[in-house]
């Protein structure tokens, strides 16, 4: 007996190895063609994010001078030599609503904190920057923060001349340069056109730490949480040297860039985000001049700058 097949029944043809290979081929090209789209949109997400702490920072600037009358300094200075004054960022924390965290800090009287070393590890997710490196996230003992204070800039005879093989000169003409007491009153170039807050990647020091002194008077003053402004946004470390301390030092680079000097800049493309002292923010371009990059770092330069 033969069997024979309804006649609407059809053989299903399968895919060739050919026309497999062509799919996925096209499926391979599509997602290439999409995943630049994907990665910029991550990044533009991080970007505005970073934006928005470096806001709440500025802001809390402003909060920190409606209650003293002045902004917080770029990092107490501790009354003994060779000992660490706390960072501007600790001095904000109330305002960023985190007291309890101040507390467990403990600012002394002599400008330093009595559970420093304990609480290193708890820097505020707001200080870190989304876009930062990841090998310097996560819960580490130690954290750098990704904003750092405005200090000044170079300016012949407005600072501290002082050695110059660790740390360097110490300039005194910007917002939060250490032991500052700067009110809005002193910021003659005016407050929308003066730099308060910026990014920065070369960072090895915790989020706690603001500076450390030593001589009568002093001969050294290394400030590790507020630069003065030195060298371009995004400063290619091979053209312009590393700190001095670096180690290990990459394959033919130099050991140039003192402490005070090392530059701001970001893993944005193109620039960084920088907070200014009328709490606004603004996203600054690599290619800025440098005159007008320092000119805004400086609170009474006479600067007139856009």
């Amino acid at each position: 007996m033969t069997l024979r097949m309804a006649p609407w029944v059809r053989h299903r043809r399968a895919f060739t190895l050919v026309e497999l290979l062509v799919v996925i081929a096209i499926i391979a090209v599509l997602i290439a063609l999409l995943l630049p789209a994907v990665q910029a949109a991550r990044e533009a997400a991080r970007r505005m994010s970073c934006s928005n702490q470096v806001k709440q920072q500025a802001l809390a600037l402003q909060s920190y001078h409606a209650q003293h009358q002045r902004f917080c300094p770029g990092s107490n200075r501790h009354t003994l030599p060779n000992q660490t004054g706390i960072s501007w960022r600790v001095l904000l924390l109330p305002m960023l609503e985190e007291p309890s965290l101040y507390d467990r800090i403990g600012p002394t009287s002599n400008g330093g904190a009595s559970n420093m070393i304990e609480t290193q590890g708890e820097m505020p997710d707001l200080f870190r920057c989304p876009s930062s490196d990841p090998s310097t996230s996560g819960a580490t003992v130690l954290q750098s923060s990704s904003y750092w204070g405005i200090a000044g800039a170079r300016r012949e005879g407005q600072g501290l001349a002082l050695e110059k093989a660790t740390c360097g000169d110490l300039h005194l003409n910007g917002l939060l340069f250490p032991g500052s007491k700067v009110s809005t009153a002193k910021v003659v170039d005016g407050t929308s056109k003066t730099l308060a807050i910026g990014e920065r990647t070369y960072n090895f020091r915790t989020w706690l730490t603001g500076s450390t002194w030593a001589g009568a008077p002093p001969t050294k003053y290394c400030s590790e949480a507020a630069n003065q402004i030195a060298f371009p946004i995004n400063a290619d470390n091979m053209t312009y040297g590393y700190f001095v301390g670096h180690n290990p030092l990459p394959a033919g680079g130099q050991r140039k860039m003192l402490l005070n000097d090392l530059p701001f800049g970001s893993y944005h493309f193109g620039g960084a985000q920088f907070g200014y002292a009328d709490g606004s923010v603004h996203f600054l371009s690599e290619d800025i001049d440098q005159t007008v990059f320092e000119g805004l770092a400086t609170i009474d330069g006479g600067e007139v700058t856009e």
